[in-house]
This record gives C-alpha cells, structure tokens and sequence, in this order.
C-alpha cells in the first residue's frame, strides 16, 4: 500500500480503504488504520468471519454517547457483553478484548440461542 497507515496487509483492509487513503493525503491527515482487538487483529476481519460461519450479524455499538469508551457486543441486535474501547497514540480505535476473547465470546453466545 502507499499509505502512511499502521497496516502492511492490503488484503486485510476494508473495500473503502484505499478512498480513505486518498483523502487523508490530499487533507494532510494523519494515516489511518481500522479498528483493532489488543493483540492487533482487525475488528472487520474477525467479524466477517464469524458471521460467515455463524449465519448472524454482529456489532460493536456505543450505546451511551455520554459513556464513549463502553461499548456493546450485540449479536442479532442482542447485547451479550461490553467491552472498552479507547484510541491509540494515532487516535486509531483499539477494543480491550483479544481477538480469540472476542471470538470465544460470540460462539458461547451462538451456542446458547441453539
């Protein structure tokens, strides 16, 4: 990639990807990089993956703006836990939970409805 964005995997990055590029650097902005779990795996991947397996959808919500660094996981519109999220030193979005924590808590919460 050309960017100045924390990743070095193209194949990782979302399809909006490479216009958020071109505009930050016709902006003079700083690079970008999606968001991330703790252990550095991006969010988009690991959802992608459990929905395709799963058959749901998924989604990280913040649902008091007054709160901004508590987040929901909700499962088919379903809270099933919160989770942290705060900014980097490159004001990019990190989710206090593991990739592997994440999914392991999707599957339970998969299994349980079955």
């Amino acid at each position: 990639m050309t960017d100045s964005s924390d990743t070095d995997r193209p194949d990782d990055v979302p399809p909006w990807w490479d216009e958020n590029v071109e505009i930050r650097e016709e902006l003079d902005l700083p690079g970008y990089d999606a968001p991330k779990f703790e252990d550095d795996v991006y969010v988009h991947t690991v959802v992608e993956e459990l929905e395709a397996s799963h058959g749901c959808n998924i989604r990280l919500v913040d649902p008091s703006p007054s709160k901004l660094s508590t987040w929901q996981i909700r499962l088919d519109g379903e809270p099933i836990e919160s989770v942290h999220r705060s900014r980097d030193s490159s004001a990019n979005t990190v989710f206090s939970i593991t990739s592997s924590a994440f999914k392991s808590l999707v599957e339970d919460a998969v299994a349980e409805r079955e």
